[in-house]
């Protein structure tokens, strides 16, 4: 909506004042030591010279814009340009105000995240105020606008507006990330293959976590063997079902944190995780409830404090070999033919 002749001589009068953070040059184009924010801007308002004042302003500082007079045409100015990240818009407008026209925008299907929204009024109403605070609006300014206070409100919506860019952009990589973490994992366990399956070893009556002195490196061999069968018959079954049927990450780290204390290996929380071959999220839960179970421990590295290790605990070790000591690792025989 426009606003009477003094309101608006007074808008146009500031919006000629100089920034206290821009300089003037002698060709009248201001110098700003802070960089423009790389965003664009849409500008509403039904009032032609109100929106020359704010093109003005955001020329100064680097920043480009592009103008409606109507609601109507805002929408379809947003439809062409999806890069447009923040809307300065006028409340009192004509067929459509501009809190009905952001909550339109809100439910648009455009890719990436929804614009940020400044709301500008030549009222002070409290219902607009809370109205704009619901649609978490980035400001709200009453005309006439200081340039000032317009251009120190578009910086901080810019800010926003990168901000939520990043969020999108790192949303968009996490199912990469997990499809590049199940391919690392399956990698993984290829690596293991050719080990020789064992015959079944006698069985141990109680077994320790550490191997006792007179234990020899053949039954040290055997146990790692016993292991990675376990892991390449799991191996298996993912070739030939679907992985998300038996999901069991848990367990797949108790399978490879075992096989790295059998081979006095340290591996570290990043590395657990990876064996899982689930989401690092997911993984990270599952590991979380090993722990309050009292299976794994964590350890910081003491050469590196940043470095976190991953080991089973005492009663963990136990209950493995004892597991690996009552199961059957002998390999099917084959059905004879006819």
């Amino acid at each position: 909506m426009g606003l009477p002749n003094p309101a608006r001589n007074e808008l146009s009068d500031r919006a000629t004042e100089t920034s206290p953070m821009t300089d003037t040059s002698a060709a009248g184009m201001p110098t700003n030591q802070e960089p423009a924010p790389a965003v664009q801007v849409l500008l509403l308002d039904d009032d032609p010279q109100i929106l020359r004042e704010y093109v003005d302003m955001l020329d100064s500082i680097g920043i480009q814009s592009h103008t409606a007079t109507s609601a109507a045409r805002g929408l379809a100015v947003l439809e062409d340009r999806p890069d447009i990240g923040l809307v300065v818009a006028d409340i009192r407008m004509p067929e459509m105000d501009g809190l009905r026209f952001a909550s339109i925008v809100r439910q648009m299907n455009r890719n990436g995240p929804s614009p940020q929204f400044i709301f500008v009024t030549g009222y002070g109403e409290i219902s607009a105020a809370l109205a704009a605070l619901r649609l978490e609006a980035s400001d709200f300014l009453l005309k006439p606008v200081r340039r000032s206070d317009f251009i120190a409100a578009v910086r901080r919506a810019a800010q926003r507006v990168e901000a939520d860019r990043a969020i999108n952009a790192i949303q968009a990589l996490l199912p990469i990330v997990a499809r590049w973490q199940a391919t690392a994992a399956s990698t993984q366990r290829t690596a293991l293959a050719g080990v020789p399956a064992l015959e079944e070893p006698p069985p141990a009556a109680s077994p320790s976590s550490q191997p006792p002195a007179e234990q020899t490196a053949d039954r040290t061999a055997d146990l790692k063997a016993r292991v990675v069968q376990i892991i390449q018959s799991r191996q298996a079954r993912d070739r030939h079902f679907p992985q998300h049927l038996f999901a069991d990450p848990a367990w797949d780290m108790l399978l490879d944190l075992t096989l790295a204390k059998l081979s006095s290996k340290e591996i570290s929380v990043s590395s657990v995780c990876l064996a899982a071959g689930v989401p690092q999220s997911t993984a990270l839960r599952r590991l979380q409830d090993l722990e309050r179970s009292g299976l794994v421990r964590r350890r910081r590295d003491r050469d590196d404090r940043r470095r976190i290790f991953v080991e089973l605990t005492e009663d963990a070790m136990q209950r493995i070999f004892r597991f690996l000591s009552v199961i059957s690792m002998a390999p099917p025989r084959e059905t004879p033919a006819g």
